[in-house]
């Protein structure tokens, strides 16, 4: 049974019942932080990503969603949101402008460049920080960083990415693994727009979900939640529906069948003006369901300003990893 709970708004004096269905994520939704994201599909994640100290916008105000991701502010963007550390025992240069050409060490990038190098990502000598990054070289930026975190085990399911004929086999394979921990998509026609430039608003939702996933991997975020099975990615979006109140959708993706349901099970309400949302994925009753890969989506109702999270209920149910194709 869904748990309702009730809150007061401090200005609007109102008493809001909270319901959903749900799933998983580790970095919530925000309050708006900048004045250009209402209506991204990235938002709460470009929120939650400056809430963690992870990103800044152009300006205090503006972020710029739309404008083109450089070298610079995504070699930054994935050793902050990672948390990559100086590895010197790896070997390699002291300073950035020893190895890269066009890197200043008095840049405010230059030590991103070098911790960058020294955790094996796959950066061109001749590199040029304020050159655009491609979605293909951004995603095995992406991935490389994700293995310098560790060996994470990964489903083996083959995506045929119709626009990526061109493609390296090392891009290729960091797509493929990208695709199967659910951290990028592919589009309408199963497109992935390769050589396109990636967004300031494309780089953080990936650089947000790569840091969900290591955070599930290695157990730094505290979700109750002992079970191995970590493939159920989750997003959240947070819509302003009245004055005070916003709603908060939570779909969880990679669900083996269309039989899994999704519940929140509570709403903790605590310091910071932070709600964590708790959910629980719910067993098929009884019948036959295609073997086909599902989500499920919650509703919760905020009071604005308030930043959500969601995370899984201690001891709850995790459902079997989808079986994937033979190739």
């Amino acid at each position: 049974m869904m748990n309702r709970q009730t809150f007061r708004h401090n200005t609007k004096k109102m008493t809001i019942a909270c319901g959903i269905v749900a799933a998983s994520v580790l970095f919530g939704a925000s309050a708006f932080a900048f004045s250009d994201l209402k209506g991204d599909p990235a938002e709460a994640k470009i929120n939650a990503l400056h809430e963690a100290g992870v990103i800044n916008g152009v300006t205090s105000q503006l972020f710029a969603p739309k404008s083109k991701m450089t070298y610079g502010q995504a070699v930054q963007l994935i050793v902050s949101g990672l948390a990559l550390e100086q590895n010197p025992a790896a070997g390699g240069p002291s300073k950035a402008g020893d190895y890269f050409a066009k890197v200043d060490d008095k840049s405010w990038y230059a030590s991103s460049f070098l911790i960058a190098v020294q955790n094996g990502l796959p950066l061109d000598k001749a590199t040029n920080p304020n050159a655009a990054v491609s979605r293909a070289n951004f995603a095995q930026l992406l991935d490389a960083a994700l293995k310098s975190k560790g060996d994470f085990p990964v489903t083996e399911m083959y995506f045929n990415i119709s626009d990526g004929g061109k493609l390296s086999a090392e891009a290729n394979g960091s797509l493929q693994t990208l695709l199967n921990m659910r951290i990028i998509s592919l589009e309408s026609g199963s497109k992935f727009r390769p050589n396109d430039v990636v967004t300031r608003s494309e780089a953080a939702a990936w650089v947000h979900d790569a840091r969900a996933y290591v955070q599930r991997m290695l157990g730094t975020v505290e979700s109750g939640d002992d079970s191995p099975s970590t493939s159920q990615g989750a997003d959240i979006k947070v819509e302003k529906v009245a004055d005070g109140v916003n709603k908060v959708s939570v779909t969880v993706s990679n669900l083996p069948n269309p039989g899994y349901g999704l519940t929140i099970s509570k709403i903790e309400f605590g310091e910071g003006k932070k709600a964590v949302i708790y959910y629980e994925i719910t067993k098929p009753g009884p019948g036959m369901y295609p073997q086909v890969i599902s989500k499920a989506t919650a509703v919760a109702y905020l009071p604005e300003g308030y930043t959500a999270s969601a995370q899984p209920m201690p001891g709850s149910y995790t459902p079997p990893e989808p079986d994937a194709p033979q190739f």
